[in-house]
């Protein structure tokens, strides 16, 4: 069964470059083999495997056009004249251009070769087609194949109407419980730094550091607000959350999907037949996707033997993927989604309701469906391009439309994910599933 989309390449011939010289330079040293590297693979790349057409000479004016407004940066001139040849020649240009412009600004040329690139990707006009430098990379695979890092161990999640950040899970024997933090607090302060307008990466940052080391956490709960001193340790952040809640409802809370999510969603599941498991509540919401392979996986726990999705590549017939054919949960299931249910988690959302085995929950999805493939470079960094556009089991486009649940249900302001309390749409997949287990033989 196919589970990586690696399309055809092929050979693409240049008509034109816009390519640089730096007025009064002298001849600069190579660029260096890694970056030449990253430079060549990632155009290759975009102008054969991007879900469209892309002009090759798009993407080579762009980069000029960035070379040309980073050395401006430095305070250096360069021109931009009209160059001509088939693609490696093109390239090399490229190449000479880059370390050109680095030696005039006096400035790495990394920094000149990782503009270029990223004006390549943005050339395509796509929000999801991007350039990662080595750090920003290495960021990006912390966020869907955690290691152990300093933090406190909490999981957060955007708060729209206060423009702070929640506390939406807190991982069990950490510092953050050590220190009272519970689901549901707003973060409103690190170490005195607002959190109020930053991102999930923003305040993360703030809160992660050196294990030893103490970082003071301001939060609000309810109409009270507090401020606690937390030493950091090493925390190894879960990418699947579970609780058994009353009535035999088993709870699963799927945070991302990472490499680590298949295993540790059977973990999961195991635990929770073993305490008595009647219904399954499978929690997508805030999930923004990941790895398609793991979305696959975790909707072959389903599904048997049927399709899961259809694949469109560029300049290749569509392919339809089927499950695994051995599910592993077979109790009705109810699927939770809200607006931040994207790319991954929709695949999995929209294979269950598609198959009729699940019941969506909650608010309609993001609506990403096109697929990326992401290339690591030569010198660490990497590249992420959109390659593929997917259909559901049925056909549906969601592509910038989302998925409708089945049933709407209005997402509270503080609901605490797990918390029946507070959560609204916990307590309707709850409701479905009892009425579920009412009607069912063995019940």
């Amino acid at each position: 069964m196919m589970r990586s989309f690696q399309p055809l390449h092929r050979a693409l011939a240049i008509t034109a470059l816009a390519g640089l010289t730096c007025l009064g330079a002298t001849p600069a040293p190579p660029l260096p083999g890694d970056l030449a590297g990253d430079v060549a693979q990632s155009y290759r790349l975009l102008t054969t495997t991007y879900y469209e057409s892309v002009s090759p000479q798009s993407l080579l004016v762009a980069a000029s056009g960035a070379l040309a407004a980073a050395a401006r940066k430095h305070g250096v001139t360069i021109a931009t004249p009209a160059l001509q040849g088939a693609r490696d020649a093109a390239l090399a240009q490229l190449d000479d251009a880059i370390a050109s412009a680095a030696q005039a600004s006096n400035a790495s040329p990394s920094e000149f070769a990782y503009v270029a690139i990223d004006a390549m990707a943005k050339a395509t006009n796509d929000r999801y087609t991007q350039f990662f430098t080595p750090a920003e990379y290495r960021a990006f695979n912390q966020a869907l194949d955690p290691e152990k890092i300093g933090g406190i161990g909490v999981m957060i999640t955007p708060d729209a109407e206060s423009g702070f950040v929640r506390v939406s899970y807190v991982v069990p024997s950490t510092p953050a419980e050590r220190a009272g933090l519970s689901m549901g607090d707003l973060i409103t302060a690190v170490n005195g730094t607002t959190t109020k307008g930053l991102n999930i990466d923003g305040v993360s940052g703030l809160l992660r550091g050196k294990p030893g080391t103490v970082v003071s956490v301001t939060f609000r709960r309810a109409t009270a607000s507090s401020s606690v001193s937390i030493t950091r340790e090493n925390v190894q952040p879960p990418t699947v959350v579970y609780k058994m809640l009353p009535d035999g409802i088993a709870y699963v809370w799927v945070v991302a999907f990472g490499r680590s999510t298949p295993s540790e969603f059977d973990t999961a599941i195991a635990r929770l037949f073993n305490e008595g498991a009647k219904a399954l509540v499978l929690d997508l919401r805030n999930d923004g996707g990941g790895y398609v392979n793991s979305a696959l996986d975790i909707s072959s726990r389903f599904i048997a033997n049927k399709a899961l999705l259809t694949v469109e590549e560029r300049g290749r017939r569509a392919t339809t993927i089927d499950s695994d054919g051995n599910p592993s949960v077979t109790i009705p299931v109810s699927v939770l989604v809200n607006q931040y249910t994207a790319s991954a988690s929709e695949i999995t959302a929209g294979a269950l309701q598609d198959d009729g085995i699940a019941t969506l929950v909650g608010a309609r999805t993001f609506g990403k469906g096109v697929m990326q493939t992401l290339t690591p470079l030569p010198d660490g960094a990497a590249i992420k391009i959109t390659t593929a556009h997917y259909l559901t089991p049925n056909h549906r486009d969601i592509n910038l439309r989302g998925i409708d649940p089945d049933v709407a249900v209005v997402e509270n302001k503080d609901a605490r994910f797990g918390d029946t309390a507070s959560d609204a749409q916990l307590r309707a997949a709850i409701e479905l599933l009892q009425k579920k287990i009412a009607r069912s033989p063995s019940s």
